[in-house]
């Protein structure tokens, strides 16, 4: 497969590059690598993206960058919860285009569910989407999110226990989110933390999105009691949780709370996410435009 397009996820704990190839209808992705930076550790507290987490990241944007390069393809740069909740995102935002030469795009979190929706449903169902700093409900009529990701959760909530896990997010999501009693099946799950979920449940060591299984609410609760009787140190030496170890459990409660809330059953896990929907937008529907120096403009 030749390399068409490169997509920079600029998330709350994770940035992300995907080398994409174009298909008739769709693209593949070719590679995707990842470097766990935290950007949204602390933002809640301060409202600021902190310097050393705003130095991490821009490194990792300027490696993506280099590879972008020498593939010789275009890219595209969007970030997500913990940098349009920051009050210094437009700081951000200058520092990476000064530094690395990338312009990002700041997606609201009603843009980044429906970039998910769009490359895993075919227009149908549902979309839970768990992120470092947000959440999103995601159906064909409506997309909402919920500034209650893994890191944040992880944040307000540090104690190994289900019960306790249960009782304080449950309670802090409440304050935050309004969720609907019901949404439209089948719902699918994207984002490291569901992936990761599924992988375990299904006893992996390597992470192949080929043998990612449903989800089962009554697994992930058997799934949470196992995680919690692990210490941390441990748990992170798991080669699955190695960059998210120690927000999984947090992770796991609040795809607990929205399978719950909503009264579903079953996610079924997807290794595509919002990374595909937005080069599908690019290479198919026209929504942004290419510079001739190979960067990318939104079109608003």
């Amino acid at each position: 497969m030749k390399p068409a397009l490169g997509i920079i996820d600029i998330g709350s704990n994770s940035v992300r590059l995907m080398i994409a190839a174009a298909e008739e209808c769709s693209v593949r992705a070719i590679s995707k690598t990842l470097c766990t930076t935290r950007l949204a550790k602390g933002i809640d507290q301060t409202r600021c993206l902190s310097e050393d987490r705003v130095a991490d990241t821009v490194a990792a944007i300027a490696r993506y960058k280099a590879q972008t390069d020498a593939h010789g393809i275009p890219v595209i740069a969007y970030a997500t919860s913990a940098v349009r909740d920051a009050e210094n995102r437009d700081a951000f935002v200058a520092r990476v285009k000064a530094q690395t030469g990338v312009s990002v795009r700041v997606l609201s979190g009603e843009q980044e569910g429906s970039f998910a929706f769009s490359a895993v449903t075919g227009g149908e169902g549902t979309v839970f989407d768990i992120g470092g700093g947000s959440f999103q409900i995601v159906t064909r009529e409506r997309s909402v999110s919920f500034p209650c990701g893994c890191v944040r959760a992880k944040e307000q909530c540090d104690v190994p226990q289900p019960s306790v896990l249960r009782d304080r997010l449950f309670a802090w999501i409440d304050a935050h989110a309004e969720v609907p009693g019901s949404v439209p099946p089948p719902v699918y799950g994207v984002g490291g933390t569901i992936t990761t979920i599924s992988a375990l449940i299904t006893g992996m060591t390597a992470y192949d999105p080929t043998r990612l299984k449903p989800i089962a609410l009554s697994e992930l609760l058997s799934l949470t009691e196992v995680l919690c009787a692990i210490p941390e140190p441990t748990r992170m030496e798991h080669p699955l949780l190695l960059r998210r170890g120690d927000v999984i459990l947090q992770g796991a409660t609040i795809l607990r709370y929205m399978m719950e809330r909503t009264h579903t059953d079953c996610v079924i896990p997807s290794d595509r996410d919002g990374m595909e929907g937005i080069a599908e937008a690019f290479l198919k529907d026209g929504t942004f435009t290419l510079k001739s120096d190979g960067s990318v403009l939104y079109d608003e």
